[in-house]
């Protein structure tokens, strides 16, 4: 995508959140790669949470075959992407719908794969509210078909702590984690940028989150009926690209970021001679 222009850059907070955080090349590379292994044609996405629909750009932009619906229910990051991401997809951009609505009430699909990424459904705190999002989103998948979340913790994300990570062009990326409730596993955090020359963009995202931990979400997956659940951890050491790979157990670091994926189950064949 396009650098926005550097008289605007410090303004716009949703390039700059894109810029910072966002790596849907990657992150559709796992995805692509768990249909795969789940036997699913990769062409039919739901991006649940979607913000500014990077990812479901990315997704139609790769293949002329695929379609995707951006689900959110913030009417501004949908209205930036129909000003900024649409006109540049050109006519890919008919295979992309964006639609604002609460996610556990989106599109019905079927979908070959739904995902929801940057943590944006640790906004669920109760076990109830992410139990109801799951249980629709495995009923939005086509038999086979794969959800994708990405899940953060270590002993960092416990505690407070500010981190800077420069961006290139005079940008610093700053991540703020305000507090944590060992009680209820609550969370604060923001975002804020700043630039070469004292400009700031202070509080330019809060996030109130619960910290789910990943036995928790496999649980739950299991709960509503997913099956083929596979935790992606990253096996390579600080300072090296990540690569992620399968693991059922791993040691615990000051911040890990894992991928979870899960499967809807195919139909089972009725029995011969009886109802199926």
């Amino acid at each position: 995508m396009p650098k926005p222009k550097p008289q605007t850059f410090i303004a716009d907070r949703f390039a700059l959140y894109e810029e910072a955080v966002q790596e849907p090349e990657d992150e559709l590379a796992l995805l692509e790669g768990a249909l795969r292994r789940a036997g699913r044609p990769a062409v039919r996405l739901r991006e649940d949470f979607s913000g500014t629909a990077l990812l479901s750009a990315t997704w139609v932009g790769a293949d002329p075959r695929r379609v995707a619906v951006a689900v959110d229910n913030d009417p501004a990051v949908h209205d930036w992407a129909r000003l900024r991401r649409l006109p540049r997809l050109g006519q890919a951009a008919k295979r992309l719908r964006l639609v604002q609505a609460d996610v556990r009430r989106g599109p019905r699909g079927p979908f070959d794969a739904i995902v929801a990424l940057n943590f944006s459904y640790r906004a669920l705190h109760a076990r109830k509210e992410l139990k109801d999002y799951l249980r629709g989103a495995l009923r939005a998948l086509a038999p086979g078909g794969v959800l994708m979340l990405d899940a953060y913790g270590g002993w960092l994300t416990q505690q407070g702590l500010t981190e800077r990570r420069k961006l290139g062009g005079g940008l610093t990326y700053v991540w703020e984690h305000d507090d944590f409730d060992p009680i209820t596993c609550r969370a604060r955090a923001s975002i804020h940028f700043e630039r070469s020359g004292g400009r700031r963009l202070p509080g330019a995202f809060h996030y109130d989150w619960r910290l789910w931990s990943l036995p928790e979400l496999t649980d739950l997956l299991e709960e509503v009926g997913f099956t083929g659940l596979e935790v992606l951890w990253d096996v390579e050491p600080e300072g090296v690209p990540p690569r992620y790979l399968p693991r059922r157990s791993a040691e615990n670091q000051p911040a890990w970021l894992a991928y979870l994926f899960a499967r809807r189950p195919r139909r089972r064949a009725g029995r011969k001679g009886g109802q199926g």
